[in-house]
């Protein structure tokens, strides 16, 4: 879920979600709208703050389609192809 949408739909200010995750409502609007990425802490505490409805994924604009899975599984070691894994994935819509 994106983070705007995971506003919206609890009716929460930008202002007191950046409180309740330790930043600002300038950050938080900057990542709702996609124009930075926050680093990894801050991930954390906006996913967790979220429940799990705002993941990682949704603030850096990767989702995978569908499930993503390794190829040519050779005696049980999996082989990880990039070109691969580059179909599975579709960038963010930032509309």
């Amino acid at each position: 879920m994106k983070l705007n949408d995971f506003l919206a739909t609890h009716d929460t200010s930008m202002g007191a979600f950046a409180k309740t995750v330790g930043t600002t409502a300038a950050t938080i609007s900057r990542i709702a709208d996609g124009i930075v990425v926050p680093r990894k802490a801050l991930m954390e505490r906006i996913y967790k703050a979220t429940e799990g409805l705002v993941t990682p994924n949704d603030l850096v604009g990767l989702y995978c389609v569908s499930m993503c899975q390794p190829v040519g599984d050779t005696q049980g070691k999996a082989e990880t192809k990039t070109a691969s894994i580059k179909t599975h994935i579709k960038p963010m819509d930032t509309t």
